[in-house]
C-alpha cells in the first residue's frame, strides 16, 4: 500500500514537473477567455471573465497571482474608452463593473477602457539553440501576436500583452492599434528598463507590478500623434514651390524695371551688364552673319 501511494506521488510529482517545464506554442496556451482558462491559475476569481493572467507554469504563487489580477481589473475600469462605439467597451468582459443601483433596484453595466493582460511561460517551444537576443525578440513577438488573435479582448484595438518568458529573463509589452498610441516604443523600452533589473532576480510580481502602474499611467494620458511622412513631404514641396514662384516673380520685376530704364537713369552695375549682354549679342550675331556668308562662298 505504501509502495503504491509511493508511485502515484512520484507519477504526480513527474507530471507536474513535466507540465512546469513544458515548452509552450501559441495554440497549446490557455485561452483567457475560453473554457481552458482554467489551466491559468489554481485559484480563479468568481467571474472567469475577470481573469486577466495566465500562469500555467505556476510562476506566481496563488496570492501573487490574484493580487496581479485585482490590478489589471483596477486598470481596466479605471482608464477611459476610445473605441468608437461604447458597446465595444463591454464586449467580452460582461459585467465588468456591474453596480447596483438602490432607487430603482436595476443595475447598469460599466464600461472599461484598456484591457491589459499577463501571459507567463517557464519556456517557448523553439527550433534553434543558443537563440541571439534578437531571435528570442522575434519569438516572443511572434507568440504575442498570435495570443492577440486568440484572446481578442479588445474590440478595437484596445489591449495590451505583458509577456514573460521565465526561462531567458525576459519581458515584452505588446499593445493591440489603439494602445500602441498611447504606449509608443520609446515608452515601453523605458518601462522595461525600470524593471529589468527585478526580472533579472526573478522577482516577477514586483516587476509586473511596477509595469501594470506604468500602463496605467499611459493609457490614461494623451495619445502620442504620429509624424505624417506623406504630409510632412507635400508641405515641404508646397513651400518650396512657393518660395521658387516669389523668387521668379522678384526676378523678372526687377528686369522689368530695370528695362523700362532709360540709359542715364540705370545704376552704373546695370548698365554694365546692359552693355555686356549687348556686345555679347552683337558679337553672336557677327558671327552668325560671318558663317552664312562663308558658307555661301563655298557652296557650288
Amino acid at each position: 500500500m505504501i509502495s503504491l501511494i509511493a508511485l502515484a506521488a512520484l507519477t504526480i510529482w513527474a507530471v507536474s514537473a513535466a507540465t512546469s517545464h513544458s515548452q509552450w506554442t501559441s495554440g497549446q496556451y490557455p485561452d483567457l477567455r475560453g473554457p481552458t482558462v482554467v489551466q491559468c491559475a489554481a485559484v480563479m476569481p468568481r467571474n472567469k471573465q475577470h481573469m486577466y493572467i495566465c500562469d500555467p507554469d505556476r510562476i506566481l504563487n496563488n496570492s501573487q497571482a490574484l493580487a496581479l489580477n485585482r490590478q489589471l481589473h483596477d486598470l481596466a475600469v479605471g482608464t477611459p474608452c476610445h473605441c468608437q462605439r461604447r458597446s465595444q467597451c463591454t464586449t467580452g468582459i460582461a459585467g465588468i463593473a456591474f453596480h447596483f443601483n438602490r432607487r430603482s433596484g436595476t443595475g447598469t453595466e460599466g464600461f472599461h477602457g484598456f484591457v491589459v493582460s499577463i501571459a507567463i511561460v517557464q519556456n517557448l517551444q523553439m527550433q534553434m539553440h543558443s537563440p541571439s537576443e534578437a531571435q528570442l525578440t522575434e519569438r516572443a513577438e511572434s507568440f504575442c501576436r498570435a495570443l492577440e488573435g486568440r484572446w481578442a479582448l479588445g474590440d478595437c484595438g484596445n489591449s495590451v500583452i505583458v509577456f514573460v518568458w521565465q526561462h531567458y529573463k525576459k519581458m515584452i509589452i505588446w499593445p493591440a492599434r489603439l494602445a500602441e498610441k498611447y504606449v509608443t516604443i520609446e515608452e515601453r523600452k523605458n518601462i522595461l528598463h525600470k524593471v529589468n533589473e527585478l526580472a533579472q532576480t526573478d522577482q516577477w510580481y514586483e516587476a509586473l507590478s511596477q509595469v501594470i502602474g506604468e500602463l496605467r499611467r499611459e493609457l490614461n494620458g494623451e495619445e502620442q500623434g504620429k509624424v505624417d511622412t506623406g504630409t510632412l513631404s507635400l508641405l515641404v514641396a508646397v513651400g518650396l514651390a512657393v518660395l521658387l514662384t516669389i523668387l521668379i516673380t522678384c526676378c523678372v520685376c526687377a528686369f522689368r524695371c530695370c528695362g523700362n530704364l532709360r540709359g542715364e537713369d540705370r545704376p552704373r552695375p546695370v548698365r554694365r551688364a546692359v552693355e555686356r549682354v549687348d556686345s555679347l549679342r552683337e558679337t553672336v550675331l557677327r558671327r552668325g552673319s560671318q558663317l552664312r556668308r562663308f558658307k555661301n562662298i563655298i557652296s557650288p
